[in-house]
């Protein structure tokens, strides 16, 4: 791996422990610098700013769930659709850090119009995708859309929410897909 690539993981490796750990307001460019045992200015090298290195740190871990979500075949049948939901609630179980992370740049974008933006551009990409996963299933681009309309939210709240509930995971699996098959075969209008 370059040396250039490298001095930027670290950076950002810092500033999601940081980011994990403190939260937006523990991070600052000089406190990663003295972290990283940078110069402040090899850092700024690397992010300009704050945000700009927040939204890497952003960037790193949500190209890589758009990703993962993009690799996922569309679905052809039904049946698919409960192992589909039931791989994205177990990575809320497997991915509680990130899950934390997140949290903070919720609580980041509500006060800043850059983060925001970054956000809302993620998550419509990430609507977009699931849209299409399950277009080949859904009645029409209408239903798909609705179907992920309901389960978008339902995923990040469960996201967030994992660790403190109680319920089995086949269960719940079972009990959304109900619940997102109904948008998608158009029987709840």
């Amino acid at each position: 791996m370059p040396k250039k690539i490298d001095t930027a993981n670290i950076i950002l490796d810092v500033a999601t422990e940081l980011l994990k750990t403190e939260g937006d307001h523990g991070i600052s460019m000089r406190k990663v610098a003295t972290l990283a045992q940078l110069s402040l200015s090899n850092v700024q090298y690397y992010f300009k700013n704050k945000n700009t290195l927040l939204t890497a740190i952003a960037d790193r871990y949500l190209r890589q769930c758009l990703d993962d979500l993009k690799q996922q075949p569309s679905l052809k049948h039904q049946d698919e659709l409960e192992p589909f939901i039931r791989s994205f609630l177990t990575q809320a179980h497997e991915t509680s850090d990130m899950c934390r992370i997140f949290k903070e740049y919720w609580a980041i974008a509500s006060k800043n119009p850059e983060i925001q933006e970054y956000i809302d551009h993620y998550y419509q990409e990430v609507a977009d995708t699931l849209s299409e996963k399950w277009r080949l299933i859904a009645l029409d681009t209408s239903s798909a859309q609705m179907a992920t309309a309901i389960f978008l939210p339902y995923f990040e709240g469960y996201t967030i929410t994992v660790t403190g509930l109680s319920l089995d995971l086949e269960i719940m699996s079972q009990v959304v897909s109900d619940i997102v098959w109904q948008y998608l075969s158009g029987k709840n209008i």
